[in-house]
C-alpha cells in the first residue's frame, strides 16, 4: 500500500482511540514510520487497539525527567510522541538528555528516525532513551527506507489488510442526515452510479 492511503487510514483509526486529538498526528507519523522501516508498525497498532480505546495515561513530569507509564499499564505507542517531544527538546535545550523509555517497544524503536528530522540522535540502550544533537544538525529529507516506501509503497498481507481496512471503516462516521452535509450532494452507490439527491436533511430525489 502507498505511504499515503498508511497515513490516511492510520489517522483514521487513531481518532477512535484515547489518544488526545492534539497527538494523533505525531503518533501516526509513528506508526508510518515503524512500518516503514521493517518494525511491523500496522500490526502492532492492530493489536494495540483494545488497550489504547480503554484509556489514556499521560507521563508525569517533573523538574528533571519523566516517568512514562509501565508496558503493562498501556502500550508504549500511547506516549510515544510525548517521549519523542522531551528528547529533542531537551537535546537541544541541554545538549544531552536521557529518558526511561516506556518499554523495549517497536514504537520506542521507530523514533530515531524521526528524531533525525529535528536534528537529534537518539540512542537505545536497553529500556534508556539517550539524546543529542545531531552534529549535522536536521536531516533534510528521506532516509532510503522513508524513500523506498514512498516509491514503491510497503508490503501488507492480505489478512493484515483486511484488518486494517475495517478498522478504518469503523471510524467513518455512520450515514445521516447531519454526515451526507458533509460529503456533497449526491449519495453513491458501490458502482458509482448515483442514488440519489440530497438537500440539507433528507434525500430529494432517488435515481430510478
Amino acid at each position: 500500500m502507498s505511504v499515503r492511503e498508511l497515513r490516511l487510514m492510520t489517522g483514521r483509526v487513531l481518532l477512535t482511540t484515547a489518544i488526545p486529538f492534539g497527538s494523533v498526528a505525531a503518533t501516526r507519523d509513528i506508526v508510518v514510520g515503524a512500518e516503514t522501516h521493517g518494525l511491523d508498525g500496522l500490526a502492532g497498532l492492530l493489536d494495540a487497539l483494545p488497550a489504547l480505546r480503554a484509556r489514556h495515561l499521560r507521563p508525569q513530569l517533573d523538574v528533571a525527567t519523566a516517568q512514562f507509564p509501565a508496558p503493562d499499564a498501556q502500550p508504549a505507542l500511547a506516549t510515544a510522541a510525548d517521549l519523542l517531544d522531551l528528547a529533542v527538546a531537551a537535546a537541544h535545550t541541554d545538549g544531552s538528555a536521557s529518558f526511561t523509555a516506556p518499554g523495549d517497544d517497536w514504537a520506542v524503536r521507530a523514533l530515531p528516525p524521526l528524531a533525525r528530522r529535528h536534528g537529534v540522535e537518539l540512542a537505545l540502550t536497553g529500556s534508556t532513551v539517550t539524546a543529542t544533537p545531531a552534529p549535522d544538525g536536521p536531516r533534510p529529507g528521506p532516509d532510503a527506507a522513508e524513500l523506498r516506501a514512498l516509491t514503491y509503497g510497503v508490503p501488507v498481507t492480505g489478512a493484515l489488510w483486511q484488518r486494517f481496512v475495517a478498522e478504518a471503516e469503523a471510524a467513518l462516521t455512520p450515514d445521516s442526515a447531519l454526515s451526507r452535509t458533509h460529503a456533497g450532494d449526491s449519495l453513491f452507490g458501490p458502482g458509482g452510479e448515483i442514488l440519489a439527491e440530497v438537500g440539507e436533511d433528507e434525500p430529494l430525489e432517488v435515481a430510478s
